[in-house]
């Protein structure tokens, strides 16, 4: 699709920035509707961010956050203690737009 757009538009690096971020963002809530759902199961087990698989699945939510202030909120909103990944919404659309995308 990108290689048709590129041969009639002028804007062709706009354009493709903008299916780039819409690509991206698709990703990451895809992504994240897998991984907060496996979060939340392993606090209630007993795990806590002392353990690998929960630094590594906040290390990757993190990085699913658009790069920025919206990042940097949303590490300090949910990615503290195990307290604040709890309050992770499941859906990523019920995430403050401050926050997310």
């Amino acid at each position: 699709m990108m290689k048709v757009i590129g041969q009639f538009s002028p804007f062709t690096g706009m354009f493709k920035l903008m299916y780039r971020e819409f690509e991206t963002k698709a990703n990451s809530e895809k992504t994240y509707r897998v991984v907060v759902p496996m979060v939340k199961e392993r606090i209630y087990q007993g795990y806590t961010l002392q353990d690998k698989d929960l630094q590594e699945a906040a290390a990757l939510l993190k990085s699913l956050a658009p790069v920025g202030g919206k990042r940097s909120n949303f590490e300090r909103r949910y990615l503290v203690d195990e307290r604040t990944m709890l309050d992770l919404p499941d859906n990523p659309e019920n995430v403050s737009p401050a926050y997310w995308w």
